[in-house]
C-alpha cells in the first residue's frame, strides 16, 4: 500500500513529533508498505532530506501571506501526482485544497490533542481560533477514518460527531533503539566500592536528580508545578531539557537547572543519570485528563520511572512505575509524601524492559496499517 505521510511541523528534525512520524513510516516499510512523508513546512535551512534519509521525503516550504495556500496546494498536487492508496495526515489546520485530497483517496486523521482548547489558550491572534473553529469541520468530515492518541480525545463532543469510523492508537517509540540497564552512576559506584552494601551507599549518597523534556510555549506542560516541587526539595537536582526559566516568569529555584534546546545525543547522557523521570503536570489546563505524551514513552524506553498528573492511555490500571499524581492545580505541593516514597523506592532501578513491550512501534503500527488498509479496502468496495 502506498502511504502519503501528510503533515506540518516547524521544530525541525530533532523534535519528539518527527522522530515519531519517522519511526513510523520505517516500521511501515518495515511491513512492506510503501510511505513518502509530505511535509509542509517554513523551515527553509534545516535540510530535512539529508537528515531523514530512511524513505522519501517531499518538502514543501511556504510564505506568510495568502502565498502560504498557494504553497499548500503546491504540495497537494504532488501527493496527487505520486497517486498513494491511502492518505495518513496528522490534524492541523484548514486549507482549500485539503479536503479534497482527503476526500478523492482512503484519508485517516490523526488526533493528538484537543485542538479547540489548545488553540483557544494559544498566545497566537485571536483570528487564527476564529478561522479555525470556522473551516475544521471541512477537514473533519472529508477524512475516511480517525486515529485517537487517547479514549478521552475519542469521546470530545467536537470530535465525535464527525469521527464515525475511528481507532484508539497511543503513542509509540522504538524501544531498540534505547538503553535500560542500571543507572550509570550505580554501576560505576559498584565498580568503586567493589560490594554491593558500598556501592547501595556511594549512590544514596549523590543527590536525587530528576529530569523533565519539555517544549517552550506549552503551558500544560506544568513547568511551574516542577518549579514548586523543587522548591520543596532543594537536595534534589531537577534537569530541564527544551524550555528556559522564562516559562517560569518568575526567579527557578537554584536546584533547577536549565539545559536549553539539546539533540537526543547531547541530553542521553542527562536521562542516564536520572533517577526518576518527570511527564506532563498541568493536563488541567487543557481541560484534559489522558494522554500518552512521547517524552513519557522515551522516559520508559530508557527504563525510568515517571512521575506525572494525567491518566496514561496505555496503562488501563495502575503500574508501580508511574506514580499518577491528581491533575490539578498545586499537587505536586499537596502529594510530596507519595513523591518522596516513589522516588525512594526507585533509585537505582530501572523498569523491566517487559513491562512496557507494548509501547513498541512495530506493535502500534502493526495496529495502525491494519486500519488504514481497512478504509483503503471500504473505499473501494463502494
Amino acid at each position: 500500500m502506498k502511504i502519503a505521510y501528510l503533515m506540518h511541523w516547524n521544530d525541525g528534525p530533532e523534535s519528539g513529533v518527527i522522530k515519531k512520524v519517522a519511526d513510523q513510516l520505517i516500521a511501515w516499510k518495515r511491513l512492506g508498505h510503501e510511505p513518502s512523508l509530505f511535509l509542509f513546512t517554513r523551515c527553509t535551512d534545516v535540510g530535512w532530506t539529508e537528515k531523514i534519509a530512511d524513505y522519501p521525503v517531499i518538502v514543501q516550504t511556504y510564505r506568510g501571506g495568502i502565498r502560504r495556500v498557494a504553497d499548500f496546494c503546491r504540495l497537494t498536487r504532488k501527493i496527487r501526482h505520486w497517486q498513494p492508496d491511502c492518505v495518513y495526515h496528522r490534524f492541523d489546520m484548514y486549507y482549500c485544497s485539503l479536503p479534497r485530497l482527503l476526500g478523492r483517496y482512503p484519508s485517516v486523521l490523526e488526533i493528538n490533542t484537543n485542538d479547540v482548547s489548545e488553540l483557544r489558550m494559544s498566545k497566537r491572534s485571536t483570528l487564527r481560533y476564529i478561522y479555525h473553529r470556522l473551516t475544521r469541520s471541512a477537514v473533519l468530515r472529508a477524512a475516511g477514518g480517525f486515529v485517537f492518541v487517547s479514549a478521552e480525545l475519542a469521546g470530545e463532543r467536537h470530535f465525535e460527531r464527525y469521527a464515525k469510523d475511528k481507532m484508539i492508537i497511543g503513542n509509540g517509540i522504538e524501544l531498540a533503539r534505547y538503553n535500560r540497564g542500571l543507572l550509570p552512576k550505580a554501576q560505576s559506584a559498584m565498580a568503586a566500592a567493589g560490594q554491593s552494601g558500598m556501592a547501595a551507599a556511594a549512590l544514596f549518597a549523590s543527590p536525587v536528580r530528576l529530569i523533565f523534556l519539555g517544549s517552550p510555549g506549552q503551558s500544560w506542560h506544568g513547568v511551574d508545578e516542577l518549579a514548586a516541587l523543587a522548591k520543596a526539595r532543594p537536595d534534589w537536582q531537577f534537569d530541564i531539557v527544551g524550555v528556559g526559566p522564562e516559562e517560569l516568569g518568575h526567579p527557578a529555584p537554584a536546584n533547577m537547572v536549565f539545559h536549553g534546546v539539546l539533540s537526543r545525543t547531547e541530553y542521553q547522557p542527562l536521562l542516564d543519570q536520572a533517577d526518576v523521570a518527570v511527564g506532563t503536570l498541568a493536563l488541567y489546563r487543557k481541560h484534559m485528563k489522558e494522554a500518552s505524551p512521547l517524552k513519557v514513552r522515551e522516559y520508559l524506553a530508557n527504563g525510568l520511572p515517571v512521575i506525572a498528573a494525567y491518566q496514561e492511555t496505555d496503562f488501563a490500571v495502575p503500574v508501580p512505575f508511574l506514580l499518577e499524581l491528581p491533575n490539578e492545580p498545586g499537587s505536586t505541593g499537596r502529594c510530596l509524601r507519595e513523591i518522596d516514597a516513589f522516588v525512594e523506592a526507585w533509585r537505582g532501578r530501572r523498569i523491566e524492559p517487559e513491562e512496557v513491550q507494548h509501547l513498541d512501534t512495530s506493535v502500534k503500527e502493526a495496529a495502525r496499517t491494519v486500519y488504514m488498509q481497512q478504509i483503503a479496502d471500504r473505499r473501494r468496495s463502494w
